[in-house]
């Protein structure tokens, strides 16, 4: 891990800027990690000083960039789910930076860039998404649904990527969401889904199960019950089932959800940590990967999905 100056640090920040710092032709100023990978310059709000003057100032520290303030502020939220509030600076000069930080000048709307996390919160309500990573239709009426509910629960725009990909790999198969939520993994997979697909999503709480259905009132492919999700597994197998609900992201359910899979079925378990990022009581060992890679009829693998989140993903073998 590569190590850098810091150059303010402080124990009592009451918050977090960022700096956007775009020039001429589009490019983006970003600067290094030290974990590898690059960021917006950006740090914490000090005590009697405001966001503004924050972001100009780290943009100085960490970037090298003498800068000055040329907009309203927009609020971005990181894998963390901390919030920062980032400022559009006018570029005045640009020296080394004083905390030893490499920058670079990326093109914000060209993949990989447009997928950062903080790239594309800057780049939706300005119009400027590339056309292959706007959300389905569906799926964006699910997130503005959940958002307005408050329900913060819903999967992450990285699985739900994934789960469409994975979705569109069974075009004919019969699918199921253990955890309807507010109906975002749900959109995710019938955004993947061809015609001939069926999908039946189950939540526990008659709420989600009631706003999922009228989200997706007209598909004939989708069934929406208010169920416990060991009673769904009786309308198996399947060939894909999508694990979202704390209740059956157990050790002990894992037979259950293995019998309702068909020979060559998928079973999908969202919303693990990497090891960076695991919680102290998981620090000898996680009894749930263990008892999936362990499975005598799963094949497993892990994968990546973003820097603070992991999705296993399960083949039955016979």
């Amino acid at each position: 891990m590569k190590s850098f100056v810091n150059l303010s640090p402080s124990p009592t920040r009451v918050g977090r800027a960022c700096a956007w710092i775009e020039r001429g032709d589009g490019r983006v100023l970003m600067t290094g990690l030290e974990w590898g990978g690059w960021t917006l310059p950006g740090g914490g709000i000090h005590p009697g000083e405001t966001a503004a003057q924050a972001a100009v100032r780290e943009a100085w520290e960490e970037a090298g960039a003498r800068c000055e303030v040329a907009g309203d502020p927009m609020t971005l939220r990181g894998t963390s789910g901390v919030e920062a509030e980032c400022f559009p600076l006018r570029l005045l000069a640009l020296e080394p930076s004083p905390e030893g930080r490499p920058v670079a000048w990326v093109n914000p709307r060209s993949l990989p860039w447009a997928d950062d996390v903080q790239l594309r919160q800057v780049l939706a309500p300005r119009g400027e998404t590339p056309l292959a990573l706007a959300l389905p239709p569906l799926v964006a009426r699910a997130v503005a649904g959940a958002q307005a509910h408050g329900f913060s629960h819903s999967c992450s725009l990285e699985t739900g990527r994934l789960l469409r990909t994975l979705a569109a790999s069974h075009p004919g198969g019969r699918v199921l969401e253990l955890g309807s939520g507010w109906g975002v993994g749900t959109a995710w997979l019938l955004s993947g889904m061809a015609i001939g697909a069926r999908l039946l999503t189950v939540d526990a709480d008659p709420a989600c199960a009631e706003a999922v259905a009228s989200l997706l009132a007209g598909d004939p492919r989708a069934e929406v019950r208010y169920a416990d999700w060991r009673e769904a597994l009786t309308g198996g197998p399947f060939d894909l089932i999508f694990v979202d609900c704390a209740p059956a992201k157990g050790q002990e359910s894992l037979d259950a959800l293995v019998n309702a899979l068909r020979p060559g079925g998928l079973l999908v378990v969202d919303d693990l940590s990497p090891p960076a990022f695991l919680p102290e009581r998981l620090h000898g060992g996680d009894p749930l990967r263990e008892a999936l890679f362990a499975h005598p009829l799963l094949f497993c693998t892990e994968v990546s999905v973003s820097r603070r989140e992991t999705v296993v993903l399960g083949t039955r073998t016979q």
